[in-house]
Parts: C-alpha cells; sequence; structure tokens
C-alpha cells in the first residue's frame, strides 16, 4: 500500500469516526426515601449507573490485637433479577446496589469476603435503622454503624452463639474454601470459651449475617444468616 492509498484510508476512516452518533449517557436510577420509612423528610434524586460508593474500617476481627481493614465497595447497577433456586430471571431490569465487602489483615491476607446487591427500594430502611443519612453515609460508614441495628465485632460466649450448619456449608462454598465442613468448624467454636464475630446486614434488614472467626482456618464463616 502506498503513502497516498494510506492518505486516502485514513481521511475515510476520521470521517466514518466522526458521523458515528454521540454515545448517549449512561442511565441513572431513580432513589427515593420516604419520610414515612424514614422519619426524615423525603428524599428523591438521581444515581447514574456506575456510581460507586465505598467505605473502609479498622477492626480486630481475629482478636490478636493487630487490626484489619475492612472495606466495602457498592457499584450502582441496572440489571435483572435472579432466583437463586430456579436461575430464571425477571422481565424488568431494577436498580440495584451491587455490593463486595472484604476483610484482610495487615500483609492483606483475606480473612473474610462476601457478596449481595441491594434492590433501591430496600435501601432506604437499611440506611434508617442504622442511623445513616444516606447510602453514601451508609457505605462510608459500614464498619461501624450505630442505630436500631449495628454493624461490627464482638466477643460472645460460645454458649449464646447461634451456629446454623446450613450457613457454614453456603460461606465455604461463596469463599471456595476446602479442606473444612460444617461439623468439624461447628466443634471447634463450640469448644471455644469465646468467638469473635462480625455482624452486619445484607440485601435488605432482615438479612441478618453474622460471621465468627475460625482459627484453624484463619479465615471468617458465616455462622447464621436471617433470624
Amino acid at each position: 500500500m502506498n503513502l497516498a492509498r494510506l492518505l486516502v484510508f485514513g481521511s475515510l476512516c476520521g470521517a466514518t469516526a466522526a458521523s458515528l452518533p454521540p454515545r448517549p449517557p449512561d442511565p441513572a436510577c431513580s432513589y427515593e426515601a420516604s419520610s414515612e420509612d424514614t422519619g426524615q423528610p423525603t428524599v428523591k434524586k438521581q444515581v447514574p449507573v456506575g456510581t460507586i460508593l465505598s467505605g473502609q474500617t479498622s477492626l480486630d476481627f481475629d482478636g490478636d490485637g493487630r487490626p484489619e481493614l475492612m472495606r466495602v465497595i457498592a457499584r450502582v447497577e441496572r440489571d435483572r433479577a435472579v432466583n437463586t433456586v430456579t436461575g430464571q430471571q425477571s422481565d424488568s431490569l431494577f436498580c440495584w446496589f451491587h455490593t463486595t465487602l472484604e476483610i484482610r489483615n495487615a500483609a492483606r491476607r483475606l480473612s473474610y469476603r462476601d457478596k449481595w446487591s441491594i434492590k433501591f427500594e430496600d435501601m432506604p430502611l437499611l440506611v434508617a435503622t442504622h442511623r445513616a443519612a444516606s447510602p453514601e453515609d451508609y457505605f462510608s460508614r459500614f464498619g461501624n454503624l450505630q442505630g436500631y441495628f449495628r454493624t461490627g465485632v464482638d466477643t460472645v460466649a460460645s454458649t449464646e452463639v447461634r451456629i446454623d450448619s446450613e450457613a457454614i456449608e453456603w460461606s465455604l462454598k461463596a469463599q471456595q474454601i476446602g479442606g473444612a465442613s460444617a461439623r468439624t468448624i461447628s466443634n471447634e467454636l463450640r469448644k471455644q470459651r469465646v468467638v469473635r464475630v462480625f455482624t452486619y446486614r445484607a440485601e435488605w434488614r432482615e438479612d441478618l449475617r453474622i460471621v465468627a472467626y475460625v482459627s484453624s482456618l484463619r479465615r471468617g464463616v458465616a455462622i447464621q444468616i436471617g433470624y
């Protein structure tokens, strides 16, 4: 190909690129928190798809006196709902906060991970019951929210914790932790005098999740999901 033909080709490419229509802006999701739900003035706002809300908190999850870093990231997306049993997708699109939670030690070793999605319509009650001012405030203080519900680390007597084998099995699978079983983890925690737990709510206000630190795994494992 000679220089003249290259120049023609380049001119055609430039003309084609210039003639393309501008890319439409990303759609926005409507967030509404009514005064009936929150007891505060009604809030209505548009949140662009792709918006990222985040927060991080230092906490001593394993009880060794050296804090781990808990980080949560929520990305606003418009997706279909999926039935977790059948895999069937909804016909309609919904707005979500797709959320990832990680706890890592000072050496960046993973201690715990969880992922969930919050529908926009469920967010106002999560915000209100944790005494947060907004979704931005909720995620920025996620590791230490103090309201009617709270998030954070506690030390609990092993006789007082509820240990659910199904929750443990689900958590092991979700985190891809092999070489452990719900029975061995339950026995280990029951033999301890106290258990270190991290408590939070995920998809909606009734979605209580309690995670115990398991010394033999050096990982956190959910021991209770829901009430």
